[in-house]
């Protein structure tokens, strides 16, 4: 178990747009009489496979972020 807390561990992780969504906007945006190719379909199994390692890889993240324990801090967050 990591002795990181809440914020070091939200902002250890990289930021990124999972990639179905890049997907489902591209098809989206393409002409409506083009048909999917055997390459397309090939490269939506590959983006889905690779948005489901995503969705699991944000559970396993907030499961620790629930696992942390709550503790105050000394900074006190802009806006407030």
């Amino acid at each position: 178990m990591s002795n990181k807390s809440s914020i070091e561990i939200l902002t250890d992780e990289t930021e990124q747009v999972n990639p179905t969504i890049l997907l489902a906007e591209e098809f989206m945006r393409r002409d409506m009489a083009d048909v999917l190719s055997t390459e397309d379909i090939e490269r939506t199994e590959e983006i889905i496979y690779l948005g489901h390692r995503e969705i699991d890889a944000i559970k396993k993240q907030l499961a620790a972020f629930d696992r942390t324990p709550a503790s105050a801090s000394s900074d006190i967050p802009t806006g407030f």
